[in-house]
């Protein structure tokens, strides 16, 4: 079935127009690896990445720091009303009346406002397993322990004779306990009062944020979820998350601003609706991301940029679906002509069909050439990849496993291009004619794919044109599906195998036809 004078003789016609495009494409694609990866694009890609996730994590602390101030601050006012209701319920008792006669009014008021405050810590734990129901968190959920860490935490409740529940926690940041004056309940007026308590929940809730966010148990939490983004233990610590100092600058800030244009909106004639719709303003406004303040297209851009692989990106849909296949089509055109229609047009193939040669083992021969050469082009072109991809160092999705996966798609759709341009050259006597059908709907396919690239999701939206993706459609090469490799899925195996079935095919009727056909000899 094979010739091997015939595969010799194809060999040495074509063979340094090979080996000058093989050296040309694995150049090209060594140095656009080596450059690109050494370069800014991954350096600007992690940037705009970077920045992203730590507008997101400060927005997201802010959050938490609003949330943690109104909680507290509803708890320690739900405390001051238990506690009063409760010493008076307590002064009506006979154990008081006899505390009274037997020692006086300060200590029958020393007893009433123990047995008040035990009464009234049990029920802000009660009202904080409430708070969780009213926002749809089971009991002895996360989202409940944490409420009830939140403002318990603030509270620092006393459980002996002055010692207090969570004076460790404060101490261990550097902080002061806090004694929270319960007695003042009792004493203060009500504006006071409920200034001091602002304060109170203002200045513990964001100590116990700091140092809650930087224990090594929660940075490690954090940490796993933004393993997914490629963020490591020193670039968070760089974002300064495992700063309590910074930490705590930052809740304190936005409750500082939060409180003051609270202040300056609020008015007595103010329904309960209005103040709540008012402070779930504020919150919003002062909990802003980067991407969320930003205008829409801005956003979705930076977005966009963030979350892409440009390396891979560069190398895989860039080079290998247009640059690295323009060369490897060039030489396939020309070497699919020559081994049949430019062999007709000169002549010379009456020269080898005179010998006892057939035109199945002529058309098989040439075929396998030409399929073999290209084989060996992208072999060239996989090495040179695996290697360079070693030598980068660059933040990307691309490995040499999906390096060699995307080297042998991009073989199977030269395979196919090969099959369309050695059918035009089986069946056409004149070389002009085999170029330019077989070689002008390749030339076709790789424009369409140039323009098709400008419309398709690997291009940022800020440039991206959507009413050029209609182009990917007229195109084979589309079936090269350079994002389903890099994201790690089985999408491409369907489009290769069709691109497997248009190269098959196409090879076949080649054979049929050039066995059949007349030639000019």
């Amino acid at each position: 079935m094979i010739s091997k004078p015939l595969l010799k003789q194809s060999c040495k016609a074509n063979g340094l127009m090979w080996a000058i495009i093989t050296f040309a494409v694995c150049f090209m694609l060594v140095a656009v690896m080596l450059i690109a990866g050494n370069g800014n694009l991954s350096k600007t890609k992690v940037a705009v990445e970077n920045a992203m996730i730590k507008a997101e994590l400060t927005a997201g602390t802010k959050k938490r720091a609003l949330n943690y101030y109104e909680l507290s601050n509803g708890g320690l006012y739900y405390f001051d009303q238990e506690f009063k209701t409760d010493f008076i319920a307590t002064t009506q008792t006979q154990d008081y009346q006899d505390i009274y006669a037997a020692q006086g009014e300060n200590a029958a008021n020393a007893y009433a406002a123990g047995v008040a405050y035990g009464s009234a810590a049990t029920k802000l734990r009660q009202y904080c397993a409430g708070i969780a129901a009213e926002l749809g968190y089971q009991e002895n959920s996360i989202e409940a322990q944490e409420i009830l860490g939140i403002i318990m935490y603030v509270f620092n409740p006393m459980v002996a004779a002055n010692t207090y529940q969570f004076d460790d926690f404060y101490l261990a940041v550097g902080e002061t306990a806090p004694r929270y004056d319960f007695s003042g309940a009792l004493t203060m007026a009500e504006e006071e009062r409920a200034e001091y308590i602002e304060d109170y929940a203002f200045n513990n809730s964001t100590i116990f944020l700091a140092g809650n966010m930087v224990s090594p148990d929660n940075v490690q939490k954090v940490l796993t979820e933004l393993k997914a983004y490629g963020i490591t233990a020193k670039e968070y610590a760089d974002f300064g998350f495992t700063d309590y100092a910074n930490v705590k600058d930052i809740a304190r800030t936005v409750v500082i601003n939060y409180r003051a244009n609270l202040a300056d909106r609020l008015t007595p004639d103010l329904s309960a609706e209005e103040v709540q719709r008012i402070r779930d303003e504020l919150k919003a406004d002062f909990t802003e991301s980067l991407t969320s303040s930003l205008p829409k297209e801005v956003a979705d851009a930076l977005e966009d940029i963030g979350s892409m692989d440009l390396y891979g990106i560069l190398v895989g849909s860039v080079f290998f679906k247009i640059a690295g296949l323009l060369l490897p089509i060039i030489y396939m055109i020309m070497a699919a002509n020559n081994l049949i229609a430019g062999q007709v047009d000169s002549g010379s193939m009456a020269y080898v069909l005179s010998t006892p040669t057939k035109r199945s083992t002529v058309s098989a021969t040439q075929a396998l050439y030409l399929i073999g050469s290209l084989f060996l082009m992208f072999v060239c072109t996989a090495i040179s990849s695996v290697i360079s991809i070693f030598i980068v160092d660059v933040k990307t999705d691309l490995n040499a496993a999906k390096l060699l996966l995307i080297n042998l798609n991009a073989f199977i759709v030269m395979f196919a291009m090969s099959g369309i341009a050695f059918l035009a050259s089986s069946v056409f006597n004149r070389s002009k004619k085999a170029m330019s059908i077989g070689g002008g709907l390749n030339i076709f396919f790789l424009v369409a794919t140039i323009l098709g690239l400008f419309g398709s999701p690997v291009i940022p939206s800020v440039i991206r044109m959507d009413s050029l993706k209609y182009f990917n459609y007229v195109s084979i090469i589309s079936l090269f599906d350079v994002v389903s490799i890099l994201d790690g899925t089985l999408t491409f195996l369907w489009k290769i195998a069709i691109l497997i079935a248009i190269g098959c095919v196409c090879y076949v009727i080649a054979f049929k036809k050039f066995k059949e056909k007349d030639l000019p000899l």
